[in-house]
């Protein structure tokens, strides 16, 4: 996932094929989901949303938390919406991510750090503002 955030499409591709085939409920999901995510930032759009598609399908198949599980299909929808066209992703995305809510911080913080819902620049945190200047009293 690494090397998907820092968009190296090639070394994403070489350490997934090195990643262990295993059942999806145990962590195949992660492996399709780091594989649909190579299809969109290589440009296969379709496919790659496709694949997102097929994987928050199967969610309910694995063993995850009902927080984690919604976390997942709304990162999903996001790079869903951020591939096709017009900036609205397709239906079957959205019918599985339709009507659902989920606690951020029962989100197990390895899942936001690995698959986080916007890109975050260090530089663009912006310092707190300065607080007001104090207001004077009068009496009266």
């Amino acid at each position: 996932m690494a090397a998907i955030a820092d968009d190296d499409v090639a070394r994403a591709r070489k350490e997934l094929s090195a990643a262990p085939k295993t059942h999806f409920a145990d962590m195949g999901w992660k492996v399709d989901l780091a594989t649909a995510m190579i299809e969109l930032k290589s440009g296969r759009h379709r496919q790659g949303i496709q694949k997102l598609i097929n994987v928050c399908s199967r969610l309910d198949d694995t063993s995850m938390g009902r927080d984690d599980k919604n976390y997942l299909r709304l990162y999903a929808l996001y790079r869903a919406s951020e591939a096709s066209k017009g900036g609205k992703a397709p239906t079957e995305m959205r019918v599985l991510v339709e009507d659902f809510r989920f606690d951020h911080t029962m989100v197990t913080p390895l899942l936001r750090k690995d698959f986080p819902l916007k890109k975050m620049d260090d530089a663009d945190i912006a310092p707190p503002p300065p607080p007001p200047p104090p207001v004077p009293v009068t009496e009266h």
